[in-house]
């Protein structure tokens, strides 16, 4: 989504994010001197656009009012620190991955990382590479998937974790259980099933009380 922004109001969304990251709020004056404009009415103007687009909010009765929405997160690819990682629930269809709207929770116990995100594992599909029901399989969204790796794979509405393999005509989407058949998906069908390989599986973390 920060692709679809204009350059200088993804600097200044970005500013304000490393700044909340580091637990201060930075003035109009001391972003317009960041960024090189000659005016604060300069970052003023952005934060408006930013606000009318809901990935800032800015509270008038405070100058030093400026913070990230969750869309504005979203939109550049990160989650605030103090958080950890967003962990998605259902993707609809046609929604960015790491949008607001898929947001179900955040997993505090890890450190946030841009484009890192988490699903929780339901059911049995995984279990002969150790991902267990109940477990969060942690993706680096954009990350290159190879053939034969673990990544998260999303068909319509659904965000799954598989084993990718890639042949000439169709993609196969292997569980790590020996009772369920592979999932074929036909190069050509691929964007008609809302199909996309969204990133590698980086790691598993289990909630061991």
């Amino acid at each position: 989504m920060s692709n679809a922004l204009p350059p200088g109001q993804t600097r200044i969304l970005t500013f304000f994010a490393d700044a909340e990251d580091d637990g201060r709020q930075p003035s109009r004056a001391e972003v317009a001197e960041a960024m090189g404009y000659a005016f604060p009415s300069a970052v003023s103007k952005h934060v408006e656009a930013l606000v009318r687009k809901g990935l800032l909010e800015a509270d008038r009765e405070k100058k030093r009012n400026v913070k990230l929405t969750d869309t504005g997160w979203a939109a550049i690819g990160r989650s605030p620190a103090k958080r950890g990682v967003p962990v998605l629930g259902a993707i609809a269809a046609g929604t960015p991955v790491l949008a607001s709207e898929n947001l179900s929770t955040w997993l505090h116990e890890i450190a946030p990382a841009p484009g890192r995100f988490a699903l929780k594992v339901r059911g049995d599909s995984m279990i002969e590479a150790g991902i267990l029901e109940g477990d969060y399989a942690v993706i680096q969204k954009g990350g290159e998937v190879r053939d034969g790796q673990i990544g998260a794979v999303r068909i319509g509405e659904e965000a799954t974790l598989k084993r990718v393999r890639y042949h000439a005509d169709h993609v196969e989407l292997i569980s790590e259980n020996r009772a369920y058949a592979p999932r074929i998906v036909p190069r050509d069908q691929a964007a008609s099933e809302g199909f996309e390989v969204v990133g590698p599986l980086v790691f598993v973390f289990r909630n061991v009380l």
